[in-house]
């Protein structure tokens, strides 16, 4: 790239500085996906470590239709964690216990519970404020069709939502969302990530 010889590790680097300039508080986890591709557990304080999941991963993405700012979404949960740590912070740590639990399920390819997990997540997003209507019907209509585990992406607030399904059922999930007036989409793991396809130096 631009004759640099960039690696995945500063790419990424770059990605996520650039990224900070946009909107000051990123996780990092959107180049971090971006530059190694396939599947990954990224923590900001160590960083990424590409996962090997040999198991297929049926996703549909519904849209909301609706911007959010991510730094409003932080800036919310901050205030409530401010306001009520007690009840927050055991929250937080549920939520970095279900990593951990998803982490197995991917390397064991058991979609059921990971579809759990997804659900649980979501629900503990819900309680710390970052949901919204619009995300909700859509969660549960992916539920309602057939999904194994639906749930906002993102900062919440809009954007859009993830839903776990079997293979067979990518239609249904889908059609749910679309037959109702909302964008949807079946997506499936990049396994490359980042890549050059044309080099003019």
């Amino acid at each position: 790239m631009l004759g640099l010889n960039l690696t995945k590790e500063k790419i990424f680097q770059l990605a996520y500085e650039s990224e900070r300039v946009i909107h000051g508080t990123p996780s990092g986890i959107d180049p971090a996906i971006s530059t190694y591709g396939g599947v990954v557990l990224y923590r900001r304080n160590e960083g990424v470590r590409p996962l090997q999941v040999k198991t297929d991963i049926p996703i549909v993405v519904g849209e909301t239709g609706f911007e959010r700012s991510t730094g409003d979404m932080v800036a919310k949960v901050r205030k409530l964690r401010d306001t009520y740590p007690s009840l927050i912070d055991p929250i937080i740590r549920i939520g970095g216990l279900i990593v951990k639990e998803a982490l197995h399920a991917l390397e064991e390819g058991d979609l059921k519970v990971l579809g759990d997990l997804m659900n649980i997540d979501h629900g503990l997003l819900s309680a710390v404020g970052v949901s919204s209507c619009t995300i909700e019907k859509l969660v549960y209509m992916a539920r309602q069709a057939g999904a194994l585990g639906a749930k906002l992406t993102g900062a919440g607030g809009g954007g859009c939502i993830i839903a776990l399904t079997e293979k067979d059922n990518i239609w249904k999930v889908k059609k749910a969302m679309q037959n109702a007036g909302w964008k949807a989409f079946a997506a499936s793991r990049a396994r490359e990530g980042v890549r050059i396809e044309s080099n003019y130096t």
